[in-house]
């Protein structure tokens, strides 16, 4: 038998505690309130509807460690071992493309990077600890970036190596007959452009200023020389 017997200041600590706790938390403060008032412990269970065991461990933990004992107890959850071994994986796989590993997309999803982990690691895991994992490691799930190399050449480059190639075909023009093939230069891909992929979160943005450079322009077009496609006019804000 339980029978708790609180001084002024406990109580009065007991009831600031139930204003600002949980439900749950304050209920366990009732229970220690309700034993200093005389009640027994099968009197409180079935006042509050709980088990006899589960008001009698909260009492106990209250008289041997005080308010503090009636916090819950830590859990730790499930251990994240599996998560942490395939982080240094999949920080590695991310920064190619899968087109090296062997696969046909160009950009990495959870079904690939489970198939690689598998076959390429032998590590067999879940969905969730992959999704949990790319998580950590401050990737994002979006739809990919298309943007010229780096390296790429500038438009004056582009255009004197387009003149030099005329030169040289009016050049054998001038010797023999040739037959000219032209190619398109729209640049429309294959590739869906709907394509979504886990990709490293940048931030800040590396293009600070885009809406500006937008606002600079009356209007988004395609331009080739003498020849403009208008796109769509600028909304300005």
């Amino acid at each position: 038998m339980i029978n708790l017997s609180l001084t002024e200041n406990q109580v009065t600590e007991l009831r600031n505690f139930r204003r600002q706790a949980s439900s749950k938390d304050s209920e366990k403060a009732l229970m220690v309130i309700l034993s200093d008032q005389g009640k027994s412990v099968s009197e409180i269970a079935k006042t509050l509807q709980r088990h006899p065991h589960t008001v009698r461990y909260w009492l106990k933990r209250y008289k041997k460690m005080g308010l503090a004992g009636l916090a819950r107890d830590y859990s730790p959850g499930r251990p994240n071992d599996k998560r942490e071994s395939i982080k240094s994986v999949i920080k590695e796989i991310l920064n190619h493309p899968p087109s090296k590993y062997g696969y046909l997309d160009q950009a990495w999803s959870v079904p690939l990077i489970l198939d690689y982990l598998e076959k390429g690691a032998s590590i067999k895991t879940s969905r969730d600890t992959v999704v949990r994992a790319l998580k950590n490691l401050n990737y994002t799930y979006k739809r990919p970036s298309k943007q010229p190399p780096q390296k790429a050449p500038s438009k004056a480059e582009k255009v004197a190596a387009i003149q030099e190639l005329i030169d040289q075909i009016k050049e054998l023009a001038t010797d023999q007959e040739v037959e000219i093939f032209a190619l398109d230069e729209s640049h429309f891909s294959t590739e869906p452009y709907l394509i979504r992929g886990w990709f490293f979160k940048r931030w800040p943005p590396q293009d600070l200023y885009s809406d500006k450079k937008r606002a600079d322009h009356d209007l988004w077009m395609l331009e080739s020389k003498n020849t403009k496609i208008l796109l769509e006019k600028v909304q300005k804000r």
